[in-house]
């Protein structure tokens, strides 16, 4: 039977019997390895990348009983994965300060709550705005200051309407010049850029529940739902309905 997509069923707990002698290797403690893969994809701010580890059977999370309370076991966990993605965030470019800030708000948000559900909804969601805001800060150093400008601003406003004549507004040169530093510095045209970044951003809230492209082509300040859906289909060879039924068909594939 089919699920509606969860954020929550992105991530799979199991608690390891330590009483148990005879271990085999489905309740082993999750390897190294697994664990190092997920947290790299905050560090590389590679959302796709995260989605695809937190919904693999490999995701499945064996930890050690940490409390006799389940309820404890989840938060001791929870905090612990948070504590993990921002040391990984801080490595991959993000503020020290607001990702000490980001793990004190998540963290006093799990202390609140009293529903193992509601914690994964929670950690879930916020590795991957973790993710998001991690990928926002990598801009390479080598760009020239108008690129830089340029792309930040392209971050911070990917929900609105952005064309490159705004663009070369807020970067106080004409709009010849910056299409033709960007495309020189980016070895991509400026139009193409602003809108694979805001596909790639409608990827991530299209397997968000209740999401479809109905709403999400508003969100992202494109022109109609029609202009929406033509662009995800050139630039990944699928409508989005398409996407949305290929995700939750993994996500069931893996549940069986």
């Amino acid at each position: 039977m089919k699920k509606d997509y969860k954020v929550s069923e992105l991530i799979s707990i199991r608690t390891l019997d330590e009483q148990k002698d005879d271990l085999d290797e489905k309740e082993k403690r999750t390897p190294y390895s697994q664990e190092l893969r997920l947290f790299s994809c905050i560090q590389q701010g590679d959302i796709e990348a995260l989605l695809r580890q937190l919904g693999s059977l490999d995701s499945i999370i064996v930890t050690g009983k940490m409390s006799d309370n389940e309820l404890m076991q989840y938060k001791y966990m929870a905090v612990s994965t948070i504590t993990l993605a921002t040391r990984y965030a801080i490595q991959g470019g993000m503020n020290e300060n607001k990702a000490y800030e980001f793990s004190d708000r998540v963290i006093g948000i799990v202390d609140k709550l009293s529903d193992k559900e509601e914690i994964m909804i929670t950690i879930g969601m916020e590795i991957i705005n973790l993710t998001d805001e991690v990928k926002k800060n990598k801009i390479q150093p080598g760009f020239s200051p108008h690129v830089r400008r340029c792309i930040k601003y392209i971050n911070e406003n990917i929900n609105e309407k952005i064309t490159v004549s705004m663009l070369a507004a807020h970067c106080g040169i004409s709009a010849d010049y910056l299409s033709s530093v960007f495309k020189k510095e980016m070895n991509e045209n400026l139009r193409s850029y602003i809108l694979r970044q805001k596909l790639e951003k409608s990827k991530i809230i299209l397997l968000q529940k209740n999401e479809n492209s109905t709403t999400v082509y508003s969100k992202l300040g494109f022109l109609s739902q029609s202009h929406f859906s033509t662009a995800f289909k050139r630039f990944y060879s699928m409508t989005p309905s398409d996407y949305i039924r290929l995700s939750e068909k993994g996500k069931d594939s893996n549940s069986e």
